[in-house]
């Protein structure tokens, strides 16, 4: 399958970027430039669709992954408001889609190349909104910078070293810690729809590349990868309690939650059943919030958990998607992010009892922090700085519910649509002789 599309290559990724090149034309008519965004994403699918519906081999987890940010893209551009952002933030998110889809369907060292791309962008990104008044650290553009050139060592150092130094840029857009700042700052001060969108493009291209990495890790690093995940679900967890900021609240929980399929990869060493489902059902939940948070801040401006309140009273039809992402952020059945969680742990055959207590403890804090953030919002007395206004608009819903019909549809499909293993992750290699670019090759 990825064989197809690895053909087609240059054209899936030459969609994305001439789209954002011709959007150019819209760019002082924000709603044109939505439309032009709408139909570029759609293009770009079919591109991936084509080769996959002329082909009989199986489904892969990189080609799932794709179709997920691509639905994801189409979504969050259809419950985008324009505004004077719309024409920029569409424009980075077209060129993000381009450089995510080169990483995934680019053999050799040049996956590297794609992803140098992403963490630059990024950081182009992060310092115009920063210029703009936004609140960025210098530590997070450092460590972007940091993923490059460790991005680019990889591509000329041997095998030991290159697989260590391919680890440091996977953790920066699948945050572990201490490189976490990167990913809070994209969700956080980025504007428009890209905050959404890069909850699940960035974790998409760490789950992909750690996959990949994963046959020839060696024991000692994932024994550090075990412990830093540990670390990083618990330092996660107790920075979402505390947060005053409903998208920084959200950015911690995304860490803390998917460190603990970090931690269950190199535990396991394998990518079992329920890792992707699991996977995918964060990202989309963190997405959806981040998507309402967003279109709060459109009509109020910014959200303060601890002095905005009542917004039930005002919006009742964004309080009802709301409180039904946040119940699929806690586990209710009919969503897939916990039943995949249970899967995960019940095809353990042996797990260390501190670990596993842990991992229970931060889905204890999740369980306390997610119904606050839905209490804080949507109840109590409405806070002053919510005068009456409109309630989503019929674009708005449709791009939430479709998210919770896609939230639903994950717990329902055959585990065989999830993917098989992609070759390069079939055979585990017993040692580090292995050609240079065979890691990365779909």
């Amino acid at each position: 399958m990825m064989a197809g599309l690895a053909e087609h290559a240059l054209i899936i990724m030459a969609i994305p970027f001439l789209g954002a090149a011709l959007g150019t034309i819209f760019w002082s008519k924000p709603t044109l430039f939505k439309t032009w965004g709408l139909l570029v994403i759609t293009a770009t699918w079919l591109g991936v669709a084509a080769p996959s519906w002329m082909s009989d081999t199986p489904t892969t987890i990189s080609l799932f992954l794709i179709h997920l940010i691509l639905s994801t893209g189409f979504l969050t551009i259809l419950g985008h408001h324009p505004n004077k952002e719309t024409p920029i933030s569409l424009c980075l998110m077209l060129l993000f889609t381009g450089l995510g889809l080169g990483y995934m369907v680019s053999p050799g060292p040049s996956g590297s190349i794609f992803l140098s791309g992403i963490l630059g962008l990024l950081i182009l990104a992060l310092i115009r909104h920063r210029r703009q008044g936004r609140e960025t650290s210098w530590y997070a553009l450092g460590i972007l910078a940091v993923g490059i050139i460790s991005l680019l060592v990889s591509v000329v150092v041997p095998d030991p070293i290159r697989i260590m130094a391919l680890l440091l840029p996977l953790a920066i857009v699948w945050p572990l810690l201490p490189v976490q700042g990167a990913f809070v700052s994209s969700l956080t001060c980025l504007p428009g729809p890209l905050p959404a969108f890069l909850a699940v493009l960035l974790p998409g291209l760490g789950f992909y590349g750690i996959t990949n990495l994963l046959p020839v890790i060696p024991e000692g690093a994932l024994t550090l990868v075990c412990v830093v995940a540990i670390g990083s679900a618990l330092y996660g967890s107790l920075l979402a309690l505390s947060q005053d900021s409903m998208d920084r609240l959200l950015a911690y929980a995304q860490m803390a939650l998917g460190a603990i399929l970090w931690w269950y990869m190199a535990l396991t060493q394998s990518v079992a059943p329920g890792t992707v489902p699991y996977l995918a059902g964060l990202s989309l939940v963190i997405c959806g919030l981040l998507q309402a948070s967003q279109q709060i801040r459109t009509r109020f401006g910014h959200l303060d958990l601890h002095a905005s309140h009542g917004l039930a009273h005002i919006m009742p039809c964004l309080s009802t998607l709301f409180v039904l992402l946040i119940t699929a952020a806690i586990g209710f059945p009919m969503f897939t992010l916990f039943s995949s969680f249970m899967e995960m742990l019940l095809r353990l055959s042996s797990f260390p009892v501190g670990n596993l207590m842990m991992i229970l403890l931060v889905w204890l804090m999740a369980s306390w922090y997610f119904p606050r953030l839905m209490q804080q919002v949507l109840f109590g007395h409405p806070s002053p700085r919510y005068q009456a206004g409109d309630d989503l608009r019929v674009s708005e819903q449709l791009s939430l519910v479709l998210l919770l019909a896609l939230l639903v549809t994950l717990t329902i499909m055959p585990s065989h649509w999830f993917g098989s293993t992609d070759p390069a992750v079939q055979t585990v290699q017993p040692s580090f002789g292995i050609l240079q670019g065979g890691i990365w090759k779909p």
